[in-house]
């Protein structure tokens, strides 16, 4: 019916259409006999009211944005995936908004979730977390976000123990032999990429060895830098550490193209634990995040500030994953 409306359904079930607004988005103000009359005769006709309309006349709404700055990473999608699932369990309405890295987006989907009502949002940048614009927005109290936030501890955080990862990457190396270890960043602006980096260096000093950074950039052209950094080098590291599983596979794709194998001539590995490293030829050893674990997290620590304002600060413990892309090194 193209001019389906509550006035329809209003004149078809006898009713004022106040009363049909009011059964759908204010049902404890409806006697039941007239709400459930009302429902059926919406359903016969195929109507249901918008959970938008919904939410502007209730003033709160289900919706809740899900931020990240690049879908095309298999990090955000497999996040959003999970939060997903987490979101409808709660009886919540997961929407996806990516920001290609535009702090500019980032405020414009702020003021939609003012538009919306929406209980409370879930950031994961790519860049620091701009606290003053969760303050202009009024949203310190309603947004959680997936990385450390420095030096303001109002807003609720979820994040990895980046340096324990690295820590574990250095060990596992290590262990194998290789003393001459590399490092590509892959990712740059939030606290955990300056984090692991921090992490990689001091801890390189600490066991003797100079540090290699053989590319610290954040474009997609990261890992092919790197690997053309080593294969100029006189005496490169006989391992790499890439700061994310996507820099991984493409430093292990562009050695491969120059005849570099992995791990015979070099160990890789990343950080993350994607699915997609299971399947990668090699496939990769990495130090995983637990990423579905990070987003029921963030949805709970948002929930426990809207009930009681307490502010949490959850750190999660990586998990090395040990697969085919490391090895002793060659002899």
């Amino acid at each position: 019916m193209a001019d389906l409306s509550i006035d329809v359904v209003a004149k078809a079930a006898g009713v004022h259409r106040s009363t049909v607004s009011r059964a759908f988005s204010r049902p404890e103000a409806v006697k039941s006999e007239t709400r459930e009359h009302i429902l059926r005769v919406a359903e016969g006709l195929g109507y249901t009211m918008s959970p938008l309309a919904q939410a502007l006349r209730r003033k709160t709404s289900t919706f809740v944005p899900l931020i990240v700055p690049d879908i095309t990473n298999p990090f955000f999608a497999e996040l959003a995936k999970t939060m997903t699932q987490a979101a409808d369990e709660r009886g919540y309405q997961l929407l996806l908004c990516v920001t290609n890295g535009d702090p500019a987006k980032t405020d414009g989907y702020f003021t939609a979730m003012q538009a919306m009502y929406a209980p409370f949002g879930i950031v994961a940048p790519s860049t620091k977390v701009d606290t003053d614009a969760l303050k202009r927005f009024d949203f310190g109290h309603r947004v959680v976000v997936i990385d450390r936030v420095e030096g303001d501890t109002s807003v609720p955080t979820v994040t990895v123990d980046s340096r324990r990862g690295i820590i574990l990457a250095l060990e596992h190396l290590r262990s194998l032999g290789h003393t001459s270890i590399g490092y590509v960043s892959g990712i740059s602006g939030t606290h955990t990429a300056q984090d692991r980096m921090d992490a990689y260096l001091e801890l390189s000093a600490e066991g003797g060895n100079s540090p290699v950074v053989l590319d610290s950039g954040s474009d997609p052209d990261t890992g092919a830098r790197a690997a053309q950094h080593f294969l100029e080098m006189d005496n490169p590291p006989t391992a790499i550490i890439a700061a994310n599983d996507m820099v991984a596979f493409a430093v292990i794709s562009a050695l491969g193209k120059s005849g570099i194998r992995v791990p015979e001539d070099v160990s890789v590995m990343g950080f993350d634990g994607l699915a997609l490293g299971a399947r990668f030829n090699p496939a990769l050893t990495t130090v995983r995040q637990p990423i579905a674990d990070m987003g029921n997290i963030a949805i709970e620590l948002a929930e426990k500030q809207n009930l009681n304002g307490s502010v949490d600060h959850v750190v999660l413990e990586p998990e090395l994953l040990v697969r085919a892309s490391t090895s002793g090194p060659r002899k």
